[in-house]
């Protein structure tokens, strides 16, 4: 069994969207819906990667009988498919909310979902190519908010590319790199974005002196 993501600095829940319908379980609590479902199967793969996801694991967190999973997913693979749906739309939510802040956006670099969820694509096309589309997007929005406030488009790609090097990297180190680390980096990324920015600002005129 693989290990277990090592959990760095819990930042909010970067977690998913709403996605499907939102039935509540007839077989179950009477209260869950699919949205409880992913969650579940995230927080299972950042504590043991994809082979603690199993439908056992799944029924045994939320309490449930693999009946109710069934009424929700006709298989793992159907549940895993529609998980990675749910992440993706939670990451372009988040990059939204983070809209206007050019340096947010690598708050992901300290999840241990994240981190899963990278880990997941190794071995797993479909959550490579989610994952391939959601840098793509934090790309894309990073230079986009670095342009709006005055950075020279090269300078606001070569930025946009060396904070998903950082996010890459701290998702990928595993156990070699702490909490400390982790945030260190994400800190050093911060400050070099709003260098960035107030040296793109133009200075303010010198006040006149009275005669």
């Amino acid at each position: 069994m693989s290990q277990a993501v090592p959990c760095a600095i819990p930042v909010g829940s970067i977690r998913g969207g709403t996605v499907g319908s939102d039935h509540t379980d007839e077989h179950g609590s009477g209260t869950l819906n699919r949205n409880d479902y992913f969650d579940a199967g995230l927080d299972l793969l950042a504590e043991g990667g994809i082979p603690a996801q199993t439908i056992a694991h799944l029924c045994e967190r939320l309490g449930i009988t693999k009946g109710s999973f069934y009424h929700h997913f006709t298989s793992l693979g159907d549940f895993r498919q529609q998980l990675l749906a749910f992440w993706e739309a939670g990451q372009e939510a988040t990059l939204e909310a983070t809209s206007g802040d050019a340096a947010e956006w690598v708050a992901p670099a300290t999840s241990p979902i994240d981190a899963a969820v990278r880990a997941w694509g190794q071995s797993d096309e479909a959550a490579a190519a989610a994952q391939g589309r959601v840098d793509a997007l934090r790309l894309k929005v990073a230079s986009k908010e670095l342009r709006a406030a005055g950075v020279a488009a090269d300078r606001a790609r070569s930025l946009a590319n060396l904070g998903l090097a950082i996010l890459i990297g701290a998702q990928s180190a595993g156990a070699g790199w702490d909490r400390k680390t982790r945030r260190g980096l994400v800190e050093e990324y911060q400050r070099a974005v709003a260098a960035a920015v107030a040296e793109a600002k133009p200075a303010k005129p010198a006040a006149r002196r009275k005669a």
